[in-house]
């Protein structure tokens, strides 16, 4: 029996693997996960429920060359996914100008983002107000972005210093 549920278990871990491998394809990420299985012997004691990221909070990989751009563009929706409204224009900011420039667009809802030159990464992050009354209810979002080197386009060649032939 126990034989015949690993066998069942391997050839479920196989199907996510594929399936995992699909979804994180376009977004250049490697998602690595293994699978440990044991027999249980003892009362099988509930798992406590995982922590649920930050409201809002929704993070994912942008991947630029060095010479390249992207618009990046904001939409806020309520729990159950429908469309919602923030008060007053959103707020962009990035943690490292020294490889991405940010160009918000006046109204807050999109914006620009241009590699500067160095290779590396940058999280470019979005804050508005949730609440529309007179309080302040914060909701963010991240994005992170990688830089890399774009395709060759010069030749370097590095003389060593000259010396007596033998």
């Amino acid at each position: 029996m126990l034989c015949n549920s690993i066998d069942n278990l391997f050839h479920d871990v196989h199907r996510i693997a594929d399936a995992v491998e699909s979804i994180a394809e376009p977004y250049s990420r490697r998602i690595v996960f293994g699978v440990a299985v044991s027999e249980q012997t003892t009362p099988v004691t509930p798992t406590p429920h995982a922590k649920r990221a930050p409201k809002g909070e929704v993070n994912l990989m942008l991947t630029l060359t060095s010479s390249q751009k992207a618009a990046l563009t904001v939409a806020f929706k309520d729990k159950k996914g429908n469309p919602a409204t923030v008060d007053g224009a959103p707020i962009w900011g990035v943690d490292n100008p020294n490889v991405l420039a940010i160009t918000p667009a006046a109204d807050g809802l999109s914006c620009d983002v241009s590699a500067v030159g160095p290779l590396g990464t940058a999280l470019v992050s979005v804050q508005a107000d949730a609440d529309l009354g007179e309080g302040v209810v914060p909701i963010a979002g991240s994005l992170e972005v990688m830089i890399t080197s774009g395709a060759a386009e010069t030749v370097e060649i590095t003389a060593g210093a000259p010396e007596e032939q033998a």
